[in-house]
């Protein structure tokens, strides 16, 4: 019927391949959209110095209320009897000062933490540089390196103290942390 069947059939099966295709292709960009956008809220807000300074009283307007609050509930408590508590030990005062230096080096011996944000579309090298910037690797080349054929994921990551090169893989080819846990996690 017709003259050149075959490539009307051919012509047919390449369109539908080619709207395939498409609609893949349509597909990952909206995922990829959609991944960036939902870290794009944690963005930091830029601020003017006079909004800072009227945040920052803010602030401590509201630590100090709480720390009135958490003082006076503390006030109208009974007190235990001398009963229930048990009666300590006379100690020298050597050992009591020794006691203090150790309560007093404790606070200095804080853990750092610091956070890192990996958005969608980061490649190694991109990686590399936030780390080196954080000061968690020195050599960005080397990093690049060992995560060669590892996955990076996209999200909140969390270092405390001094991680070793493979924490640091072993944190970034975990599950990142959500912004809520992230948020706590910062704060606690």
């Amino acid at each position: 019927m017709f003259k050149n069947r075959s490539f009307v059939a051919g012509l047919g099966v390449g369109i539908i391949a080619g709207a395939i295709l498409l609609q893949l292709m349509q597909i990952g960009d909206e995922s990829q959209r959609k991944l960036s956008d939902g870290f794009n809220d944690g963005e930091p807000k830029l601020y003017t110095q006079a909004q800072l300074d009227e945040k920052l009283a803010e602030e401590r307007a509201k630590a100090s209320q709480n720390a009135m609050e958490t003082a006076n509930p503390e006030a109208e408590k009974p007190e235990e009897s001398p009963a229930v508590k048990a009666p300590e030990p006379p100690a020298d005062s050597s050992k009591n000062d020794d006691k203090k230096e150790a309560a007093a080096e404790k606070p200095a011996e804080e853990v750092v933490k610091r956070q890192l944000r990996i958005t969608g579309g980061m490649n190694l090298t991109d990686t590399a540089e936030l780390l080196a910037g954080q000061k968690l690797i020195s050599d960005k080349a080397a990093f690049i390196k060992a995560m060669k054929n590892k996955p990076v994921r996209a999200g909140y990551f969390i270092f405390e103290g001094n991680p070793t090169v493979t924490d640091i893989i072993r944190i970034l080819t975990s599950k990142p942390l959500t912004k809520s846990e992230f948020e706590q996690k910062m704060k606690g």
